[in-house]
């Protein structure tokens, strides 16, 4: 069991810590959560929606655009996603 004297400086420590890094206690406090939202799901569920009137519409053409627009964003958001690490 920790004295007085041992708690007094763990939580002289914690105020610290939360005044220096406040990012870092954040994070080991279990407050702070980056979940990002996830847009390659959303991608892919606009693809599984799109590529039928797309097809029916513009036939394979339309396909195709369909299908570099979906690779693009994918693209995009994987890039986005590296740079922010």
């Amino acid at each position: 069991m920790l004295n007085d004297d041992d708690r007094r400086t763990i939580a002289e420590l914690e105020r610290r810590i939360h005044l220096s890094d406040p990012d870092f206690a954040a994070r080991m406090d279990g407050t702070h959560r980056d979940v990002p939202f996830p847009v390659v799901a959303v991608l892919c569920a606009a693809l599984f929606i799109l590529v039928p009137p797309a097809m029916l519409l513009f036939g394979w053409p339309g396909l195709v655009v369909v299908l570099d627009l979906f690779v693009a964003g994918v693209v995009v958001v994987l890039v986005r996603r590296h740079l922010r690490r």
